[in-house]
């Protein structure tokens, strides 16, 4: 009786095949739970030194999963940190805000953490460090975060947001 190993080891290469597929796809899939959003706003153009701006950064925060606030117990996940990214005509004007936390015990730290659920905001006050000569001037700003869920964390995350600088008509 010939055997046809042909009928048993295709299909077994192929299953192989579209198990590590899978396998790649799962673990390269990295969740993003939370989406940034900056505007800059300003009481008018071209930008002086000096120029106030006014920069406000929202994070959008997927159900069941937090960001954590800018102040944290030892031993915690990393705090956000919110600042100015390097090499443009812009400087800190100021600490930067963030929305109200709210604390609670966290599983993954044990122990009370500061934390933000579906929404957070920062308000970055910033100004020209000289005269910025483009027509359409653009605020660079860096967020560092950790975000964790009920069953894991994610590992440290940089974000690079670019926000526009925009005439405040409302205060003109």
């Amino acid at each position: 009786m010939k055997k046809n190993y042909a009928s048993v080891i295709v299909p077994i290469v192929a299953f192989i095949l579209f198990t590590l597929a899978g396998m790649h796809r799962a673990l390269g899939e990295t969740p993003q739970p939370i989406h940034w959003a900056a505007t800059a706003t300003t009481t008018s153009l071209p930008l002086n030194k000096g120029s106030k701006i006014l920069a406000k950064i929202t994070a959008s925060i997927a159900p069941g999963w937090h960001l954590y606030a800018f102040d944290q117990q030892p031993g915690g996940p990393l705090p956000t940190n919110v600042s100015l990214a390097a090499g443009q005509p812009f400087a800190a004007a100021g600490p930067v805000g963030e929305s109200t936390p709210k604390t609670e015990f966290d599983s993954n730290f044990n122990l009370s953490t500061s934390i933000f659920e579906d929404k957070a905001v920062f308000t970055v006050p910033a100004k020209a460090s000289g005269t910025v000569s483009a027509s359409s001037p653009k605020l660079m700003i860096d967020v560092a975060f950790q975000t964790c869920n009920d069953r894991m964390c994610l590992p440290l995350t940089v974000v690079h947001l670019t926000a526009p600088v925009r005439v405040n008509e409302a205060r003109r």
